[in-house]
Order: C-alpha cells, then sequence, then structure tokens
C-alpha cells in the first residue's frame, strides 16, 4: 500500500494532507502516479509542476521512478517565505 503525503498548499488543493491507497491499475512510475492523482483529486496538474518536488521513502528523487507499490510518497511546492 502506498502511503501518499501532501505537503502545503498541494494538501489544501487535494483536500486531504495524507492518504493510503493501493497502486491502481496501469500505474506503475512516479509521472503516471502523478497523472492519475491530478485527475482523481481534480489537482489540474499541480503535481507536474517542475517545482514540486518528490520524496520517496524520505529521499528526494528526481526523474521517473518505477513504483513497486509499497513506497511512501511526499509531494512538496516550493516554500515562499522572508
Amino acid at each position: 500500500m502506498l502511503k501518499i503525503y501532501y505537503f502545503g498548499r498541494l494538501g489544501e488543493r487535494a483536500a486531504r494532507r495524507e492518504e493510503n491507497l493501493v497502486l491502481p491499475e496501469g500505474v506503475t512510475s512516479i509521472s503516471t502516479l502523478k497523472t492519475w492523482l491530478d485527475r482523481s483529486h481534480d489537482l489540474g496538474g499541480a503535481l507536474h509542476d517542475k517545482s514540486v518536488k518528490t520524496m520517496i521513502n524520505q529521499s528526494l528523487v528526481h526523474g521517473d521512478i518505477a513504483l513497486q507499490g509499497n513506497e511512501e510518497i511526499g509531494f512538496l511546492p516550493p516554500v515562499g517565505g522572508g
């Protein structure tokens, strides 16, 4: 089972800060997961924004990583402030 975390404004857009889900059929990588989540949660492509970082099992990842279905995944938008 995947554990998904939405940080910052992504949590507001997804109307949840975290969720557990079984890897959906046809979802095999980070990019296909992002597409599936964007559609199922009506995120308007927010997860595909290049400024949004992805973590798998608490490590920052780059590129399209294959998923096994038991990962902990976090999506981190850019942080603003002063």
